[in-house]
C-alpha cells in the first residue's frame, strides 16, 4: 500500500467535504487527515448524514440507552455538542442531517436522501465516503447509495472506517475491490496512506476524545485499557503510513 503526502496532494485542497455516517465516523477515521489539510488551508466540512432527529421523542435504540439517553432527541443534542468540539479541534465546520440513524427511522426516503447529499457536496473539490470494511449497515447503504446516484463534485475518495478496521484487525486491501461496493465499483480499488506527524496524530486524538458518550462502549474510554487501545489504534495506523484512502476519481 503507498503512502502519500496530504499537504502536497492537490486534491486534498479547496471545500474538502468528509460524508460521516454517525456522529464520530469522520473524525475517528481521518481526524489526522482532516486535521493537516485544514492546516494547509483547505475548507473541510464534515457532514454527518445519520445525525438523528433533535426534536424527536422517539425511545432510544439499544446503543444509545447503553450511551445513558432516553430519547433519540436527547442523543441528537448531546452528540452533536461532542461532534462540534471534535470538529472546533481539527479545524473542520460540523454539518448535521436529519435523518435517523439505525435502527430509528429514517424519515426520508433513498431519493431524498440522496438528493440532500448530492446538494451539501455540490461543486466540492474532493468528497471523502466510508469504504472499508463496510461492515455497520448505514455505512454501506449510505456508500452505495451516493455512488450508485452519483455526486456532483470534482473528486470522490473513500476512506478505511476506524474503529471498524481496527476492531476486525483488517487492513484495506492493496488493489481489491471491497465486496460491498462491487456492483458501483468499475475497478479495483488501490488504497493509499495519508502520512500525518506527531502533530496531527495528538490532535486526532483529541478530537476523538470529544465523543465521550462513545468511548467507553467502544472500548476506547479515557481509562485502563480503553486508553490503550485508542493510542494503539493511533500507534497502528502511524506504522502503517496514516489513514487510508482509496481514490475513485
Amino acid at each position: 500500500m503507498k503512502t502519500s503526502n496530504g499537504s502536497s496532494d492537490p486534491r486534498f485542497a479547496g471545500r474538502v467535504v468528509v460524508v460521516s455516517p454517525h456522529l464520530d465516523d469522520a473524525v475517528m477515521s481521518l481526524g489526522a487527515t482532516i486535521a493537516k489539510a485544514a492546516q494547509a488551508g483547505a475548507l473541510i466540512e464534515v457532514l454527518t448524514v445519520f445525525a438523528y432527529k433533535p426534536s424527536s421523542s422517539e425511545p432510544a435504540g439499544p446503543w444509545d440507552t447503553r450511551c445513558g439517553y432516553t430519547t433519540e432527541g436527547q442523543a441528537a443534542d448531546s452528540r452533536r455538542a461532542e461532534d462540534r468540539q471534535a470538529c472546533l479541534a481539527l479545524g473542520a465546520e460540523p454539518r448535521w442531517m436529519n435523518f435517523g440513524a439505525e435502527p430509528y427511522q429514517r424519515g426520508a426516503s433513498n431519493d431524498e436522501i440522496w438528493s440532500a447529499v448530492e446538494s451539501a457536496t455540490r461543486g466540492a473539490d474532493l468528497v471523502l465516503l466510508p469504504g472499508y470494511p463496510l461492515k455497520h449497515p448505514d455505512h454501506a447503504e449510505l456508500s452505495q447509495l451516493l455512488l450508485t446516484r452519483g455526486l456532483n463534485c470534482r473528486a470522490v475518495a473513500l476512506y478505511a472506517e476506524q474503529p471498524y478496521s481496527f476492531d476486525h484487525r483488517s487492513e484495506p486491501p492493496g488493489s481489491a475491490p471491497v465486496d460491498a461496493l462491487q456492483a458501483v465499483a468499475s475497478k479495483p480499488l488501490i488504497w493509499t496512506r495519508v502520512r500525518a506527524t506527531s502533530a496531527h496524530r495528538r490532535t486526532k486524538l483529541e478530537a476523538v476524545r470529544a465523543y465521550r458518550s462513545q468511548l467507553r462502549h467502544l472500548g476506547l474510554g479515557k481509562s485502563g485499557i480503553g486508553t490503550f487501545r485508542l493510542r494503539y489504534l493511533l500507534w497502528h495506523e502511524a506504522t502503517r503510513g496514516g489513514e487510508a484512502v482509496a481514490w475513485l476519481s
